[in-house]
């Protein structure tokens, strides 16, 4: 078995000039999709959708074919979101699409709607990502000229409006249903569930929220097929769901932090955590990796002692991690964990919507702890203290939150991570009174002490030959 490669399918072309035209788009295969989607049910593409094993990119990796048989077929209007709302720390991939092949997403999203039986799309931008927003803008007047979008795409007796919004830099607006209330003109503040939005979402009809790059994979599969798309990833199926795909297909990995070449990586899922650093020219100047965040900021972080697990749903979760949005973030020997962990809780603290009490009072509490600790004022127990109070939001071991949302948990989780896997790290701040940087070795806790590594090594999938 080689190494990995880097297997363009969603970037495919991405560096070509002007390639977010239409006329550059289409001369590179742009649209070749709509020829088979106009000859299939629409009930087979949510089979075959299905039957791919493709899942949500964004966060939770939930099955895309799954979530689109739960919309409901006899009523009128229905609604589907793309969600280009990047914000979580580390992850950049959605923002490329965006402003360098705008009209794959917009193939993505006649595929689905055409599928769903949806008339009217919308684009929920980040609004930092001004480019992107003129660039998707332009790509759709550019398929409205050409009779892709409009009463009648590709010629066929269907209709589909697509139309672009732009956030105000709220995190918690890539939460789908808070993403629903901000489209709405309201707060984006989440819902609770159920009722979930494929039953009552965006003006309370059913709603189907995805990801950019679940969009992107879409016409891919309706091109080629789900057995192609198959071949694809790695090459187990997760045990309690039998003998479905749940791995497959390529994954766009972001790594950033302390690596030679950080970027966008589009590579068969499955690679290893380690083989991704040594893709990004290895750790900057040759230093140790004392910490990786594997699937945005609000993954559980692993050690060095976990960097060979393989980077797929199904691994990360025997792993008590997650892929998550594909945000790889590299710390080096440098890093002291305890000020890496104060950083990330100061995001979660300025972002939380302030709905929950728990979150609310608790993420700022949990900050607070953390921030006392690194700025040497810490006191015997507040490691502990620091997990409870985490735990408190959302506990990890159980996953069960006190919240209407998942913010809990996404504050809870490397809060709780940081604090029981660098605890040697966080212990010698507060005996030593001040911040405190621990070689790699004595930051880390050991493995036995605190998590099943080598069961989890002796369970992961069969990795794609590379050759």
């Amino acid at each position: 078995m080689g190494k990995p490669k880097e297997l363009r399918i969603l970037y495919e072309h991405l560096d070509v000039p002007d390639m977010h035209t239409i006329e550059v788009y289409r001369q590179h295969g742009g649209y070749s999709s709509l020829d088979k989607l106009f000859t299939q049910e629409p009930s087979d593409l949510v089979d075959m959708i299905k039957d791919s094993g493709l899942r949500g990119r964004g966060g939770a990796g939930f099955s895309t074919g799954m979530k689109w048989s739960f919309v409901p077929k006899d009523i009128e209007p229905k609604y589907l979101c793309a969600n280009a709302d990047e914000s979580e720390p580390g992850t950049f991939s959605n923002r490329y699409v965006l402003e360098r092949k705008p009209h794959s997403l917009i193939e993505g999203i006649i595929c689905a709607c055409w599928t769903l039986g949806i008339h009217t799309a919308y684009v929920y931008i980040r609004g930092e990502f001004t480019l992107g927003k003129v660039r998707l803008d332009a790509a759709i007047e550019e398929a409205y000229a050409n009779g892709l979008l409009g009463k009648s795409v590709a010629g066929k007796d269907f209709a589909l409006d697509i139309y672009t919004h732009a956030g105000a830099g709220a995190y918690i607006c890539g939460e789908e249903t808070g993403l629903i209330e901000s489209l709405e003109g309201k707060r984006g503040q989440p819902r609770n569930k159920p009722p979930f939005p494929a039953v009552q979402g965006l003006f309370m009809k059913p709603t189907v929220v995805q990801n950019v790059e679940t969009l992107c994979n879409v016409p891919f599969i309706v091109n080629k097929g789900a057995e192609w798309y198959k071949t694809l990833g790695t090459v187990y199926s997760d045990p309690p769901r039998g003998t479905d795909p749940v791995n497959t297909g390529t994954k766009l990995y972001c790594i950033s932090g302390h690596v030679e070449k950080p970027g966008v990586y589009e590579v068969e899922m499955g690679l290893t955590a380690n083989e991704l650093i040594e893709m990004a020219g290895g750790v900057r100047g040759g230093n140790r990796v004392k910490a990786v965040i594997p699937g945005g900021s609000s993954a559980p972080v692993l050690t060095p002692y976990e960097c060979d697990v393989p980077l797929d749903f199904t691994s990360l979760q025997m792993a008590k991690t997650m892929l998550g949005s594909g945000g790889i973030i590299v710390m080096d020997e440098t890093v002291c964990t305890v000020h890496a962990l104060t950083n990330l809780l100061d995001f979660y603290a300025h972002e939380s919507c302030g709905q929950c009490t728990p979150c609310r009072n608790g993420t700022p509490w949990t900050r607070d702890v953390a921030k006392r600790i690194e700025q040497g004022g810490g006191k015997p127990g507040d490691v502990d203290r620091l997990i409870e109070v985490a735990n408190s939001i959302a506990n990890v071991d159980t996953f069960t939150w006190n919240t209407i949302c998942v913010f809990g948990i996404a504050v809870s989780w490397p809060a709780v991570s940081f604090a029981r896997k660098f605890r040697p790290e966080f212990e010698a701040h507060i005996r030593e009174g001040k911040c405190v940087t621990l070689p790699v070795d004595e930051a880390v806790t050991p493995p036995e002490e605190n998590y099943a590594w080598p069961q989890v090594l002796a369970e992961v999938a069969q990795k794609p030959s590379w050759d």
